[in-house]
């Protein structure tokens, strides 16, 4: 995914789109072969042109909440409750207007290919997006409870280390400690850091393109 080293580097979806501006659509592009646009919708440029007339659905609560939840955790852009994380678009290959739907667009946060709102907000209840005790969004650390010793210390930076080496941004950490632990960075325990250290001391690094 991203080919920066380390925390705080944009990302870019991909490197090929520099001449393309978010808000584009497909139909408006006919000249354009169908590798092209596929490789334009991973990277969260193809929004797609509704006809006139043609609305795309409303969210559901359910949607809306979780979006909120999200972006105050920053998992996803925090702009307007979440709601500037997403886009309308019909995917690949067919690009059909009966298949469109809400995706959560590729940026600085969610730095991934398009993926269907609907699934993730089931895979990610919005309940798993705690905030720190500070009422602010997760970062790198965990809360540093009275449970947060020297030793947790010693294995936050020796992970935080494997993630400059592998080449992550701070989001794709979040996303990964999401993904395998069901919490945010923030509730991230000693004994799971030791797990974490482990996992990551695994993974390759990212080649430098």
């Amino acid at each position: 995914m991203a080919h920066a080293k380390g925390f705080g580097v944009k990302f870019t979806a991909n490197r090929t789109t520099n001449n393309v501006t978010h808000g584009q659509s497909w139909q408006e592009m006919p000249s354009l072969d169908l590798e092209t646009r596929i490789q334009l919708w991973h990277a969260g440029l193809l929004h797609l042109k509704l006809p006139n007339g043609v609305k795309a659905r409303s969210l559901t609560q359910e949607e809306k909440h979780w979006l909120d939840r999200a972006a105050a955790a920053e998992y996803i852009s925090p702009q307007n409750k979440g709601l500037s994380a997403i886009f309308y678009t019909s995917p690949p290959p067919a690009f059909h207007l009966d298949s469109a739907d809400w995706y959560l667009c590729p940026n600085d946060y969610w730095n991934r290919p398009p993926a269907l709102l609907s699934t993730i907000v089931q895979t990610f209840p919005a309940d798993l997006f705690q905030l720190s005790q500070g009422n602010q969004p997760p970062a790198f650390y965990p809360d540093r409870t009275p449970q947060y010793t020297d030793a947790q210390e010693t294995v936050m930076r020796s992970i935080f280390r494997e993630t400059v080496r592998i080449g992550w941004s701070l989001p794709q950490y979040k996303w990964f400690i999401l993904e395998r632990l069901r919490k945010t960075t923030a509730q991230v325990t000693y004994d799971e850091a030791i797990q974490i250290l482990a996992q990551l001391q695994q993974i390759e690094s990212e080649p430098d393109d």
